[in-house]
């Protein structure tokens, strides 16, 4: 299964640079020329420059119009950059990483994605994005809750990341910003490793582009690993992977409609009656009522690690959090530009003009 990571704006193409580390195809897609000139690991051809006749190469400054414009009077150089490297070889599935908060990730994803929905409609375009810490105020609250509903009309998925989880780790907030990023490598990778390799019962990447593709509504990826001489019960580990502190995003579980497991490990420690134990639980509490497995024993594996996608969902408290603080503070602002206007038409009535205090000052 072809995968390829399009990281766009300073947040996205961060993680993107994660992925291109562990030798994902990757491409960064940036306002700031510094931004792009930081990364690590995306070749210099892969880089790509937008908007510069907008910003001049220093960036959208969080304003996700600019980035949507940006992206859009560069958008076919993008998609020629993007066509060189895809080749005649299919793409399954395009991940766009990017800050739900930000601009030119806010602004120019849902750009991006449809228009590769356009020139791919065989391939899935899903969603990665982070959302805002609370704490960084109300225009990265109303960037991340716009560019939600604009991306549900194009992507397959939304996977949504939600930083606020940084307050839990207790790091410094670059360690902390670090850390979330490499989880969500490290859980898509170790995901994307298991598809289409044999094992007892395989994903293959049919299965996966299906539980993908769900009608732009949220998706999460749980996470579950430990060391085997630590692993007393397989079934208690498979379900840390889709509780709260197996998530990175406040969600309703049961609400989803499909999951996929995959459970890598020694083989004595993969031990049916625990693994379908806690697998029929999870078909019996999700909505949709499916899920997709595999199992994968390996001699050589000394640690057990379960991936759970669960997608399809529609109940998030991070999610509606945004929402409605974003549609509350627009009803408060539009009413009170409203006010502003009719204050000052009332303020302002009945002023005669300079030519009725002024007459006969000018000679014809």
């Amino acid at each position: 299964m072809r995968a390829l990571i399009i990281g766009i704006g300073q947040c996205g193409t961060k993680i993107a640079d994660l992925f291109a580390l562990v030798d994902f195809e990757a491409i960064a897609i940036n306002t700031s020329k510094s931004d792009l000139e930081y990364l690590k690991h995306i070749p210099q051809e892969r880089r790509i420059l937008i908007g510069e006749s907008l910003t001049g190469g220093k960036g959208v400054n969080a304003n996700p119009v600019l980035g949507r414009e940006a992206m859009k009077r560069d958008l076919s150089l993008v998609m020629r950059k993007m066509n060189s490297v895809i080749g005649y070889e299919d793409v399954d599935i395009f991940f766009l990483t990017f800050g739900f908060g930000g601009g030119t990730g806010a602004g120019g994803t849902p750009v991006l994605a449809e228009a590769l929905k356009e020139e791919y409609p065989d391939s899935l375009v899903v969603a990665i994005g982070a959302l805002p810490l609370k704490e960084e105020g109300i225009r990265p609250t109303i960037n991340a809750a716009i560019t939600i509903d604009k991306l549900s009309k194009f992507a397959d998925s939304i996977i949504a990341i939600d930083n606020n989880k940084l307050k839990e780790t207790g790091m410094d907030i670059s360690g902390a910003y670090e850390k979330i990023n490499y989880t969500i490598v490290e859980r898509i990778a170790s995901l994307l490793a298991l598809i289409d390799v044999p094992g007892e019962q395989t994903l293959d990447a049919s299965d996966l582009k299906f539980v993908l593709k769900a009608f732009g509504s949220f998706a999460t990826v749980g996470y579950a690993k430990a060391e085997a001489n630590k692993v007393k019960n397989l079934s208690r580990l498979i379900l840390k992977s889709f509780e709260n502190e197996g998530l990175y995003l406040d969600a309703n579980i049961e609400s989803a409609l499909y999951g996929l497991v995959a459970i890598h490990g020694p083989p004595e420690l993969l031990k049916a009656n625990e693994i379908f134990e806690a697998l029929d639980y999870l078909a019996q509490k999700i909505k949709g009522k499916q899920i997709f497995r595999g199992f994968y024993p390996d001699p050589r594996e000394r640690e057990v690690e379960v991936v759970t996608l669960l997608s399809g969902i529609y109940e998030s408290k991070s999610i509606e959090d945004i929402i409605l603080t974003a549609k509350r503070y627009a009803q408060s602002f539009i009413k009170a530009k409203e006010e502003a206007e009719v204050r000052k038409r009332e303020l302002l009535s009945g002023l005669p003009d300079f030519d009725d205090l002024y007459p006969g000052e000018i000679n014809e």
